[in-house]
């Protein structure tokens, strides 16, 4: 194993915690709606910020932190937030929040450690899939039916898992700050909103439709997320 770099148990803690935050996600997303699972994966940039602070002494001005904060609020918003869940539902959330959470720390580790961006962008796409591919085959063995729409909705999704990865690697490579990194993160639910507006308008099937009391609630969720970001990115 020392064959693959300086530090390769970087690459084997990153590789286990994102089959483990996938794993996590899926339990939880079983227990409990994706109102009340998304919003609370935003808590990982607590965990994000204590291990950075104190493994990289990565410290920001209060007022990141404040920012931070609003981004978490400004999910509830923007995803129907609820408030409860079944305990179990509780604690996978919070199992998924932590592999997330490990996930951003051991991929600046690796960034740290001396791989260089094609070695850290190799390492954290093929280290997951060979965890994750030999468990996915594993439990679907006999029972995966493909037809095209299921093969073309698995397919896209492979795909911007893969986009987020890289975009993660190359943000991590040229900041080398994982709490703002992690707080930027997100973000994404505004992108999700754009992006279920853009399908709705094409005519694509399946895409979910909004209520008018729906988009106030993602208007306001964004003007607090933009807001946020701009607080945390401002007084960085």
């Amino acid at each position: 194993i020392r064959g693959i770099g300086p530090a390769p148990e970087y690459i084997v803690g990153f590789s286990i915690s994102v089959a483990l935050s996938q794993i996590m996600l899926m339990e939880a997303m079983k227990r409990a709606d994706a109102s009340f699972v998304v919003p609370m994966l935003g808590v990982k940039i607590f965990g994000v910020a204590l291990l950075s602070s104190i493994f990289w002494q990565e410290t920001y001005s209060s007022l990141v932190y404040v920012g931070g904060l609003g981004t978490l609020v400004s999910l509830y918003f923007l995803n129907d937030g609820k408030l409860s869940a079944s305990p179990v539902a509780i604690t996978f959330v919070l199992l998924a929040a932590a592999a997330f959470t490990g996930n951003d720390i051991f991929l600046m580790s690796m960034i740290r450690s001396g791989y260089n961006l094609g070695e850290v962008t190799l390492f954290s796409l093929l280290g997951p899939l060979l965890i994750l591919g030999p468990l996915a085959l594993l439990q679907s063995r006999g029972a995966l039916n493909l037809n095209w729409r299921y093969s073309r909705a698995l397919l896209l999704y492979g795909l911007f898992q893969i986009t987020s990865i890289l975009a993660l690697v190359w943000a991590f490579e040229l900041s080398r700050k994982v709490t703002l990194i992690a707080i930027l993160q997100n973000s994404r639910s505004v992108f999700a909103l754009l992006a279920v507006w853009v399908f709705a308008r094409f005519g694509f099937s399946g895409v979910e439709s909004l209520q008018g009391h729906q988009y106030r609630s993602r208007l306001i969720g964004a003007v607090i997320m933009m807001a946020s970001l701009g607080l945390a990115l401002s007084a960085k």
